[in-house]
């Protein structure tokens, strides 16, 4: 009504024109959020970048999340018209004119209903155990493919696209959560102990060890003069890399770091995707970081480079081989690394994007699985390494507990992980991590999960990747089938 009363009005309004402006609203977005991400007005970076693509003024463009990412592909082509007006500003005469080209048409590898129980059970583990933050991502071991990509806390997206206040956004940018982070892609920790499988691999190739070695576990190890604890403080006797990875024995893993040395084990870590960022469909992936002795020199913060500061010891590759040292992952990288445990060593590039269709219904480009390295390590030895995790969710009295109560099939390998971080200690603070795979013969689901400043993996992280192995095992055959796409 309010268009048609203004339309009536245009003959006295002069130089007045309406027009149609496209505006997103965007639907859940605090539960897909950080995967959709936002579009909003052209500041002057912006400007200054696209105006050679044409871009105006007053147009919207991708800020985070494939709206950015993918900016080039949904844009389209604007539209022009050459036109004479009266004295009062009225198109009497259109001269010539260019309709406007809409964008392609993305249909995402994130199934909605997947996404949706991840993020329900992300935030209940949180809550229940009084925590504000974390974040998960499920893919395909086989293709690729990202199911599920969560980040807690999230934020309304709305907020952008239809104007948001200073006094909002100052709210955002002051948050202690930090609801505007994307931990899944951009939050960068120590993994700990779901880092030994790297370790473990490590040692099995280089022939340190075998599948059948026997190495003690005691509840700490001297090296250098320095005491390195287990972290149990007892002995846990003689165990074998399977049994090391179910028990997650730090002082096996110590053992077996120090033989096999810092630079191979660097070597290794970055043959599993550790220290690369991925080729997301979205920006500000984050890397992680693979320290190396000239990382250490270049950030000791001192300018002898011969001194103890600047060099690497003993102490930091054993540290180093249980996921500590400042050795930093992210949920995304946990997530590509399980899976490559999973699938036989295939290092896989993950992706958002499923299929794309231009203007006229055409697909132009449809998911491809992109390989972008190989482990190089024997069957052998990666079914030894997965057998542990294997055990790791089987042991009765601890993980297979979560698995048993959510009436789930413990059919998989798993490894937990509680992380130190900003200093050391007893009273250190730490994170939580659970990495999982399923089922064992074939899998066809990989996940990590994150829980920031959790205290116990075990009874943090892991309840939350079973509530959400529950959901896809309940809901597989919707989950798996292809989404009937809209006719072209």
């Amino acid at each position: 009504a309010q268009v048609l009363a203004v339309n009536e009005r245009l003959p006295a309004l002069p130089g007045a024109s309406l027009a149609n402006h496209a505006l997103r609203t965007y639907v859940e977005p605090l539960t897909f959020g950080h995967v959709i991400g936002y579009v909003g007005p052209l500041d002057d970076a912006d400007l200054q970048r696209l105006r050679p693509l044409g871009y105006q003024r007053d147009e919207l463009v991708g800020k985070v999340g494939v709206e950015a990412g993918l900016e080039s592909i949904l844009r389209g082509t604007n539209g022009w018209a050459d036109v004479v007006v009266d004295a009062r500003g009225q198109i009497v005469k259109t001269i010539a004119m260019q309709p406007p080209v809409a964008g392609h048409a993305v249909y995402l590898t994130i199934d909605a209903s997947l996404q949706r129980a991840t993020a329900r059970a992300l935030a209940a583990g949180l809550s229940r155990d009084g925590k504000t933050a974390g974040a998960s991502v499920v893919i395909d071991p086989q293709s690729g493919e990202v199911l599920a990509l969560v980040s807690l806390p999230g934020y309304d997206t709305n907020l952008f696209t239809h104007g948001i206040s200073q006094a909002a956004y100052n709210g955002l940018l002051t948050n202690p959560d930090r609801p505007l982070l994307n931990r899944a892609i951009a939050g960068q920790y120590a993994p700990g102990s779901t880092f030994k499988m790297v370790t473990a691999i490590a040692g099995l190739q280089e022939g340190k060890i075998t599948p059948q070695t026997m190495l003690g576990c005691p509840s700490y190890l001297t090296y250098g003069g320095w005491v390195y604890h287990n972290w149990a403080g007892y002995s846990l006797g003689y165990m074998n890399v399977a049994k090391a990875l179910a028990v997650s024995c730090d002082t096996f893993f110590y053992q077996v770091a120090a033989m096999v040395g810092d630079v191979t084990l660097a070597r290794y870590a970055r043959a599993f995707g550790f220290g690369q960022a991925k080729e997301l469909e979205m920006p500000g992936v984050q890397p992680g970081l693979v320290p190396d002795r000239i990382w250490k020199q270049l950030t000791c913060g001192v300018p002898d480079l011969n001194s103890d500061a600047c060099r690497w010891t003993l102490g930091d590759t054993i540290t180093f081989g249980i996921g500590q040292s400042a050795l930093l992952t992210t949920p995304l990288n946990q997530a590509v690394y399980v899976a490559a445990l999973a699938n036989g060593g295939v290092v896989l590039e993950p992706t958002l994007v499923h299929l794309v269709r231009d203007a006229s219904g055409r697909a132009t480009a449809t998911q491809q699985r992109h390989v972008v390295g190989s482990v190089p390590a024997s069957a052998d030895n990666l079914q030894a390494v997965r057998e542990g995790m294997r055990e790791e969710i089987n042991r009765p009295y601890n993980m297979n507990y979560w698995f048993r109560a959510a009436g789930v099939p413990a059919d998989g390998g798993g490894k937990t992980g509680t992380a130190q971080w900003g200093g050391s200690g007893l009273n250190t603070p730490t994170h939580a991590w659970f990495v999982f795979f399923a089922p064992f013969a074939q899998p066809d689901i990989a996940m990590s999960v994150f829980v920031e400043g959790g205290e116990l993996s075990e009874v943090e992280a892991a309840p939350i990747g079973v509530d959400i192995m529950q959901f896809n095992l309940n809901n597989h055959a919707a989950i798996r089938a292809t989404t009937p796409l809209p006719p072209a």
